[in-house]
C-alpha cells in the first residue's frame, strides 16, 4: 500500500529562477534545498502562466486555473467597459478579482483547516475555518490592491529616514543645542537635538501629526558617537540609543490617529551615519507594522511577533538611504520574520494545508541582476559584490526553509515553487513607438515620444542604483502615457495587452465592430515590424489576436484584443517575457520542488509542467476534492507509484467481491458442493 501525505505545505519564493537555484545547489551553498531535492524531485521545465508576473501566477498556483478562467490577467486589472486609461487599471491584488475557486476555499468547505501567509491576491479571506495573514499586497502590512501603477500603502505609516541631508521622502532636520531633557545621567559636551515630524506619505489610514526627538551626544571623547530616539525629551521613555551600524531591538509603541484612537505599532531602527561633528546624520526607521487589520480571524494577530517589515525596502535602497550591506541586513530581518511567523502559525494551530509567499527575490533581482551579468557589468568588483549579495539572499532563503520544514510533520507534502524567474533588464519597449507611426494611436497634445533607448549598458560601480532606478522610470512612463482617445484606435495597457477602442464596448469607442479583426491585424503587423533603433532589433517576439491567445491560457471579455510578448533582452526582467525565455545569467523558468510521502527521490523531471498543475497534483495525491474551476493536469511522473489510485480501486473491488460472495454463501462452508452461482 502506498504511503501518502496527509498535509501539504506550499512555500512560494517570488521571482526565483531555476538556473540560479541550480547553480547554488550544485555549489553546495544551499543544503536544505539540496536535501529537499535529493529526497524528492525538481522540475527541469516548469513554466509560468503568461504574463510572467506576480498576480496571475500566484492565482493560478492556488486555483489550478488559467488566467483566462480566473480573470486575474496581469499585475493590474482592466474590466471591459471601463475607460481605456491607466486611471481605470489599478493593481489586481484582491481575492475578489479571481473568478476561480482557491484550493483553501475548497478545503474549508469540507472542514479542512488552512493557513495562508502573505499570499498575493488572497485577501479578503472567505474561509470559515482557516487563518489568513496579509494577502492584499506583496508583503504583510502592505496594500497594493486598487492602487495605481506600482505604488503601495501601509496601514499606518511607512519607513522613515531622519537626516541632515537631502533624500527622497527623507525627514530632513537641523540640529539645535539640546535642552530640557530628563533622566539623562551624562549629556556630554554640546549635546544636540533634532525634532522630526513623522512622514506619513505611505499611510493608508490617517495618523495624527507626530513629532519624535533625536538626541546626539559625545559619550566617549570629542566626537558625536551616539543618538537616542525618543517620543519625548525624557530618556526613560526613549525607544533606543544607538551607535553607527547598530540595530535596535523591536520597539513597540502606539500612534495616535486623527480621530483620537490609538493604534499599536512596532518597528526597528538602525543608525546609518553620524559624522564626528554630527553634520552628516542618517537614522533609518522601518515601516511601522500594525497587524490588527491584516489577520483573519483578528485574534491571530496576538500570536504573531509584530516585528515585521512591510517589504524589503528596495525603494529606500534605490533612493540611497543606505547601501547594499544594510539592505542585506534588512532582508535577513524580513526573512526571519516570515520564518518565525510561519512556525508560530504552524505550531499553535491545527492545519491541513499551509500556503506561504515570500517576495524578496523578485525585489532583489530588479536591483542587482544586471550587475551579476559579466556581459552587462564589466566592473569585476561590482560583479563580485552582486554575486555575493545574491548568495547572501539565497542562503537566507535556505535557512528559512530549514527552520520551517523542521516544524512540519513527516506526513507533509512539501512544495517549493516560484511564480516566475527573472532575466536582466534590457531596453524598454514602448508599444506607442510602434502604434503611433502606424496611425493606430495618437498621444495627447504636449506629449512627445521619448528618445529611443540605447542598447543596454553595463553598470559601473556607481551606476548600479541609477541604472535600476532609470529602467523602472522608463517602464512607468511607457505604461502611463496618455492618448487622445477620440482619435486613437489602439491603447496599450498593463504589461502585455493592446485594447481596441471599440464602439459599443468602450466609452469613447471609434472602431466599428465590423472592422475589429482588421484593426487587430494592423496592430499585430505594427508590433512585429517595429525595429528598435538603439539595438537594430525587433523587440516583439510574439503578437496574437485575443482569439489565438487561448494557446497562452488567455481569453475572456477582460483580455486585451491583442496580446504581445517581447524578447528576453527587452524589458524589466519578467512580465511581458515568455515563460521559456533565457537571457544572460537569468531564465524565466520557475522553480518547482516537491518532497514528501509518495514522491520519487532524487528525480529530475524533464516533462513540461505548468503552475496550473500544482493544485490537481496536490488533490490527487492527498485524495482531496478539486476546486470548482481547476484546469491543470496531475504530475504523475513525480509519484513513486503513479498507479496507486488504480491499485487501491482494484483492491477495494476485490474486497467487495469477496464480501458479496461470502454474503451469498450464507452459512454454508467453503467445501460445500452447493456453491453459489
Amino acid at each position: 500500500m502506498a504511503i501518502l501525505p496527509k498535509k501539504v505545505a506550499v512555500i512560494g519564493l517570488d521571482g526565483l529562477p531555476l538556473n540560479l537555484l541550480d547553480h547554488h545547489v550544485q555549489a553546495g551553498h544551499l543544503p536544505t534545498l539540496k536535501r529537499l531535492i535529493d529526497s524528492g524531485m525538481i522540475a527541469a521545465n516548469s513554466l509560468s502562466v503568461y504574463p510572467t508576473i506576480t498576480p496571475p501566477n500566484w492565482t493560478s498556483i492556488a486555483t489550478g486555473a488559467w488566467p483566462g478562467t480566473h480573470s486575474v490577467l496581469d499585475f493590474w486589472v482592466h474590466r471591459s467597459g471601463k475607460p481605456l486609461d491607466i486611471d481605470h487599471c489599478p493593481q489586481a491584488f484582491s481575492s475578489n478579482n479571481s473568478k476561480a475557486e482557491y484550493l483553501w476555499d475548497t478545503l474549508d468547505r469540507i472542514g479542512k483547516k488552512c493557513i495562508v501567509l502573505n499570499y498575493p491576491v488572497a485577501w479578503p479571506s472567505h474561509m470559515k475555518n482557516g487563518i489568513m495573514v496579509g494577502g492584499y499586497g506583496m508583503a504583510v502590512g502592505q496594500q497594493n490592491d486598487q492602487i495605481p501603477t506600482f505604488d503601495s500603502v501601509v496601514s499606518l505609516t511607512g519607513n522613515q529616514l531622519f537626516t541632515t541631508g537631502y533624500y527622497l521622502h527623507g525627514v530632513r532636520g537641523e540640529w539645535q543645542l539640546a535642552s530640557g531633557w530628563k533622566n539623562v545621567e551624562d549629556m556630554g559636551e554640546d549635546p544636540l537635538e533634532m525634532a522630526c515630524e513623522l512622514n506619513h506619505y505611505h499611510a493608508k489610514e490617517n495618523p495624527a501629526p507626530t513629532t519624535w526627538y533625536v538626541l546626539a551626544r559625545q559619550t566617549g571623547n570629542t566626537a558625536y558617537d551616539s543618538v537616542t530616539l525618543s517620543p519625548t525629551r525624557d530618556l526613560k521613555q526613549a525607544f533606543c540609543t544607538l551607535k553607527v551600524g547598530q540595530w535596535s531591538d523591536t520597539i513597540r509603541t502606539e500612534l495616535k490617529m486623527t480621530d483620537g484612537k490609538m493604534k499599536r505599532v512596532s518597528f526597528i531602527c538602525k543608525l546609518i551615519e553620524l559624522s564626528e561633528d554630527a553634520s552628516n546624520f542618517r537614522l533609518y526607521i522601518s515601516g511601522m507594522l500594525c497587524l490588527d487589520d491584516c489577520c483573519y480571524p483578528p485574534e491571530v494577530a496576538k500570536q504573531i511577533n509584530s516585528n515585521g517589515l512591510a517589504g524589503s525596502e528596495l525603494i529606500s535602497l534605490l533612493a540611497d538611504w543606505f547601501g547594499l550591506s544594510t539592505w542585506l541586513e534588512i532582508n535577513d530581518l524580513y526573512t526571519q520574520w516570515h520564518t518565525e511567523t510561519a512556525i508560530t502559525l504552524l505550531t499553535q494551530n491545527e492545519w491541513d494545508a499551509f500556503f506561504m509567499h515570500y517576495h524578496s527575490p523578485d525585489w532583489a533581482y530588479h536591483y542587482f541582476m544586471n550587475a551579476m551579468d559579466p556581459d552587462l557589468t564589466h566592473d569585476k568588483k561590482v560583479n563580485d559584490e552582486a554575486w555575493a549579495a545574491h548568495l547572501s539572499m539565497v542562503q537566507a532563503i535556505d535557512r528559512m526553509l530549514e527552520q520551517i520544514t523542521k516544524a512540519l510533520p513527516k506526513d507533509t507534502l512539501i512544495i517549493i515553487v516560484s511564480d516566475h524567474g527573472e532575466v536582466p533588464d534590457g531596453p524598454t519597449f514602448d508599444p506607442y513607438k510602434a502604434l503611433v507611426p502606424a496611425g493606430l494611436a495618437k498621444l495627447t497634445a504636449g506629449q512627445n515620444m521619448p528618445e529611443d533607448a540605447e542598447a543596454v549598458k553595463g553598470f559601473g560601480h556607481e551606476e548600479v542604483t541609477e541604472g535600476a532606478f532609470t529602467a523602472a522610470i522608463e517602464f512607468m512612463e511607457s505604461f502611463g502615457r496618455k492618448t487622445d482617445i477620440k482619435n486613437t484606435k489602439a491603447v496599450p495597457l498593463q504589461t502585455s495587452y493592446v485594447y481596441i477602442n471599440l464602439k459599443g464596448r468602450d466609452p469613447d469607442g471609434i472602431v466599428d465592430q465590423a472592422d475589429y479583426e482588421k484593426v487587430q491585424k494592423q496592430i499585430i503587423d505594427a508590433l512585429y515590424t517595429y525595429v528598435d533603433p538603439g539595438t537594430g532589433k525587433r523587440p516583439v517576439a510574439l503578437a496574437l489576436s485575443q482569439q489565438d491567445a487561448r494557446i497562452l491560457g488567455l481569453w475572456g471579455d477582460d483580455c486585451g484584443d491583442v496580446v504581445y510578448a517581447t524578447y528576453a533582452d527587452f524589458g524589466q526582467g519578467h512580465g511581458n517575457i515568455l515563460p521559456t525565455a533565457n537571457w544572460g545569467v537569468g531564465t524565466i523558468k520557475n522553480v518547482l520542488v516537491m518532497s514528501g510521502p509518495g514522491i520519487k527521490k532524487g528525480f529530475r523531471m524533464e516533462r513540461t509542467c505548468r503552475l496550473v498543475d500544482i493544485v490537481p497534483t496536490i488533490c490527487y495525491l492527498l485524495q482531496w476534492p478539486l476546486p470548482a474551476h481547476v484546469e491543470g493536469g496531475v504530475l504523475y511522473q513525480a509519484f513513486k507509484d503513479p498507479n496507486f489510485v488504480y491499485e487501491e480501486i482494484n483492491k477495494l473491488k476485490a474486497g467487495i467481491l469477496r464480501m458479496e460472495t461470502a454474503l451469498q454463501r450464507g452459512e454454508r462452508q467453503p467445501w460445500d458442493k452447493h456453491e453459489c452461482a
